[in-house]
């Protein structure tokens, strides 16, 4: 195989490469075995018959650029490691070439990652901030456990009560008319906590078990059933029973149940390490993305509009996947973000889609600048990190070792990250209260009547 390169305008280069005919012919015969098995020839068995007469039956040409049909994919993926391009995407193959007993020559127009300048990475200036974990957030992390500990008791009481989880049968009617999941039976809901409509549970305070309580409300207007949203209802609901949450006590005995604690202050050692660990993970992971905004501000690169657009297309489909998994229609996720249509919300995107690019881009180049490298060594120690101990070991050691290009890669820009911060002009504050993640706010409830 021969390549030759020549460099067009922007970041396009046109690459052409000459296929010698002994791997044609090859190839060739690997289709001809192909087919051989495939066709049925009087006068043979499956496989047998001679390549003239396979050819007779299906024509030279047909086995020629079946051959071709797997041969370029082929030698074009060759030519591209061999000559280090990086091309955004498949470009169409224009035959040059292509006669009996000679070499096979084609062109390709490929349009490759853009050249970065980086900028200076010494010096960069960003901000740590440093959460300085307290009493409070120790005892507010005590609470939060002792929540999830929580037991559910019936009381003697009839009456209903701001904070009481009552066990109740319920049925919604829209013009008189029961409408789809707007019905439970058994359903448990705790008065005041907003889980329901505006309006639902403060109307059941006051109501007796054993009795039917009218409930009148109105659906918000952005409601997530539209053909609910604004409308009227009217919800019979039957009380049977009323539970108060009961808190385990805060002593030692609680600190054993919560793992190998002897005693309380053991645990609230415990806590206070975790929280410590957790905050400094937080800050460091905010202070590498700014570093690394940092480089990416002081570098340049000419961004094609195509990888622009890919991006764009994977936020998409990330956003697109999350509603489904929500439960949400994925014809709807133009109207859950608030566009009217694809356009607007691709225009919506493209700022952002060409930091993100020109993120990687730059990462890349830096990597590439420092030569940074992960040994074998190093990819072994992290798949054992995460793999840990336990029945699923086995499983995550076997799914990374088939993903080690990909670790490499993520372990390439941990190191790069390091770097930078080590360069770094870096200011350092203590804050009040840790910063607080997507994972810890949670998702919004949808305030859907729907219990199922």
């Amino acid at each position: 195989m021969k390549t030759t390169l020549e460099k067009l305008e922007g970041n396009q280069i046109a690459l052409e490469v000459e296929v010698d005919e002994k791997r044609v012919e090859e190839a060739i015969e690997r289709v001809f075995r192909k087919v051989a098995q495939q066709i049925r020839v009087p006068g043979f068995r499956a496989g047998r018959a001679p390549r003239r007469v396979v050819e007779n039956r299906v024509g030279k040409d047909y086995l020629r650029w079946e051959a071709l049909d797997a041969l370029i994919p082929e030698v074009y993926a060759e030519a591209i490691r061999e000559n280090n391009l990086r091309p955004i995407d498949a470009p169409p193959v224009d035959i040059l070439e292509n006669e009996e007993g000679k070499p096979v020559r084609f062109r390709a127009v490929v349009e490759v990652e853009p050249e970065v300048t980086l900028g200076d990475y010494k010096g960069l200036k960003a901000t740590k901030q440093i959460a300085v974990i307290s009493n409070a957030h120790v005892n507010e992390a005590l609470e939060n456990m002792r929540e999830q500990g929580a037991q559910l008791v019936t009381v003697e009481r009839d009456e209903v009560r701001t904070g009481d989880f009552a066990v109740m049968d319920f049925t919604g009617y829209v013009d008189d008319q029961p409408f789809p999941g707007g019905a439970a039976q058994g359903h448990t809901l705790e008065i005041g906590s907003g889980q329901f409509i505006p309006g639902f549970e403060e109307q059941l305070v006051g109501a007796n078990t054993g009795e039917t309580a009218q409930v009148h409300v109105t659906f918000p207007e952005d409601y997530g059933a539209p053909d609910l949203a604004g409308k009227e209802a009217r919800f019979d609901v039957v009380i049977h029973e009323i539970k108060e949450k009961k808190l385990p006590a805060l002593n030692d005995d609680f600190a054993k149940d919560m793992g190998e604690f002897e005693t309380l202050l053991e645990l609230r050692a415990d806590i206070r390490k975790n929280l410590e660990e957790e905050v400094e993970r937080r800050a460091t992971q905010s202070l590498e993305a700014d570093v690394l905004q940092a480089l990416v501000d002081r570098s340049e690169v000419d961004i094609p509009q195509k990888m622009v657009d890919f991006q764009i297309d994977y936020q998409i489909r990330q956003a697109q996947e999350e509603l489904e998994m929500r439960g949400l229609d994925k014809e709807r996720y133009l109207e859950f973000f608030g566009f009217a249509t694809e356009e607007e919300l691709r225009e919506e995107l493209q700022e952002d889609a060409k930091n993100e690019v020109k993120t990687s881009l730059v990462m890349d180049a830096f990597i590439k600048e420092l030569e940074i490298t992960v040994s074998d060594e190093e990819l072994d120690e992290r798949i054992t990190e995460m793999a840990g101990e336990g029945a699923r070991a086995d499983a995550v050691k076997g799914f990374w070792e088939t993903q080690k290009e990909r670790l490499s890669s993520i372990l390439a820009r941990e190191k790069a990250l390091e770097i930078l911060v080590e360069n770094g002009d870096i200011d350092e504050i203590q804050v009040e209260e840790p910063e607080e993640t997507e994972a810890d706010q949670g998702q919004e409830d949808s305030g859907q009547v729907d219990a199922d």
